[in-house]
């Protein structure tokens, strides 16, 4: 299944510059209920290797992607840190901000600073830390354009794909139904419709599209250092995906 053209439809342009891209995933949802963490530990940061992370998963799963679960890059996944001296070791903070004025830091990065200063993500004392660290995951891509824009839009997993329940339940933005009109085969061009849905109708199925236009929920750090080349909302805003350049 080809979807270079329904891609191209999506970012409005018709090429696919070359470059490095990726995507992430954060929310809300995943900040409150990140600690304690049995899988990030130092060893798991440092690695590329994709994972598939069951924990995280209902913080952007629903129905429709159940079987369509995304797998992460932890190394290259992005930590924001915020300076808590109260919870957290002022050298570890220190060590922080040296790697990244704005505390924002590579996973791999996370992992040996966590190791340097004794520090357990895994264990019950880490809850005291949600909302000081919060994660900004990047999806296993290759770095390609292509490759980020089949992850945020589950189209990873071809042939499978997140129907489009019949019924007046769930209404596509009108833009969008017109522009994906000629997306085929029509299983491909549902499912992106799921992805493109009115904000109210998105709240409890598929997402709602932003385009370049809006940071994703969970994203916005990123403003100023990438350039967004599309963007959804999970639920009443929660939780969001980033695909940038």
């Amino acid at each position: 299944m080809d979807l270079t053209f329904a891609f191209a439809v999506l970012l409005g342009r018709p090429d696919f510059p070359a470059g490095s891209y990726d995507a992430y995933y954060g929310g809300d949802t995943l900040d409150e209920f990140l600690l304690p963490a049995p899988w990030l530990t130092p060893a798991a940061l440092a690695s590329s290797a994709p994972v598939a992370l069951p924990a995280v998963d209902a913080c952007y799963l629903d129905d429709d992607h159940q079987a369509l679960a995304w797998e992460f890059d932890l190394a290259d996944s992005l930590f924001a840190v915020e300076w808590a001296d109260d919870v957290l070791p002022a050298a570890f903070l220190e060590d922080v901000r040296a790697l990244d004025t704005d505390m924002l830091v590579r996973g791999a990065d996370l992992g040996e600073l966590l190791t340097r200063h004794g520090l357990d993500l895994t264990a019950r004392s880490a809850k005291r830390l949600n909302y000081h660290i919060s994660a900004l995951l990047r999806l296993a891509t290759d770095g390609t354009l292509h490759d980020a824009m089949r992850m945020a839009t589950f189209t990873h997993r071809l042939p499978a794909l997140a129907s489009f329940a019949p019924g007046g339940m769930r209404r596509v933005e009108e833009g969008w139904e017109t522009a994906l009109a000629e997306v085929e085969p029509p299983q491909l061009r549902d499912h992106l419709r799921l992805h493109c849905l009115e904000p109210f109708w998105s709240r409890d199925a598929g997402a709602c599209y932003l385009g370049a236009d809006e940071w994703p929920t969970g994203t916005t750090v990123l403003n100023g250092r990438r350039k967004l080349l599309a963007g959804w909302e999970f639920g009443e805003a929660q939780s969001g995906v980033a695909v940038v350049g």
